[in-house]
């Protein structure tokens, strides 16, 4: 089933071909580490060998609950399994379906999946942006010249300092909030994307409600 987004209707005025769309799966289990990007593209590249080949596809972060025992998060109900992938592999992507992963807290169990539109929104949020530095300054010049590049204007506001194991090192980003983003423009940025690494989490935009400081987020 595709969930249905009221601010389509205002894109479909302006012509716009949907490239990308994210697909929702039903995850159960106990819990996965909060530091999970590169285990759990691994685990994933299992089922869905394809994504090897598809750098425009992302894998977003999966935001349970701290567990408070260690540093993993727990999977409750409400929790999901988001891929955002290109239209033309949602029939692939329906292999995951009834699949088993373990990306290093224990085994999870992916179920059913749904369908969601990228919802047009004037402010964008990323759990982390990473463009292979730390330095806050530089990242910032660097995400301007790719909006720039990808015609796209609108304000940035850079929040915490993420870090994230990976096989080849430690990787550096920072949170990022995009805001007064026409609808088109917004939606360029979340079937783009910005930075480094899409399928370990990094640079993949979500709707947020209100312009606030991200420090906290």
């Amino acid at each position: 089933m595709r969930m249905y987004n009221p601010e389509w209707d205002a894109v479909k005025d302006m012509k716009f071909t949907p490239k990308m769309l994210d697909l929702l799966y039903d995850l159960s289990g106990g819990e996965i580490p909060a530091d999970h990007g590169p285990a759990l593209y691994a685990e994933l590249l299992r089922h869905l060998p394809w994504l090897a080949d598809t750098p425009e596809a992302g894998i977003h972060p999966v935001h349970g609950a701290p567990s408070g025992r260690n540093d993993n998060l727990v999977i409750n109900r409400r929790v999901k399994l988001v891929l955002r992938l290109p239209v033309g592999r949602l029939d692939d992507a329906r292999a995951l379906v009834g699949k088993q992963i373990d990306p290093g807290a224990g085994v999870l169990n992916i179920g059913d999946l749904k369908e969601k539109n990228l919802t047009p929104f004037g402010t964008l949020y990323s759990h982390c942006v990473s463009l292979g530095g730390a330095d806050e300054a530089t990242i910032l010049d660097k995400v301007r010249g790719q909006l720039d590049e990808m015609g796209v204007q609108c304000g940035l506001i850079p929040g915490l300092h993420r870090k994230m194991r990976t096989p080849d090192g430690e990787i550096s980003g920072h949170t990022l909030m995009l805001h007064d983003l026409s609808l088109l423009h917004s939606l360029a940025v979340q079937e783009q994307g910005l930075g480094l690494y899409r399928h370990w989490g990094c640079g993949i935009f979500i709707p947020h409600k209100s312009i606030k400081e991200v420090s906290t987020v």
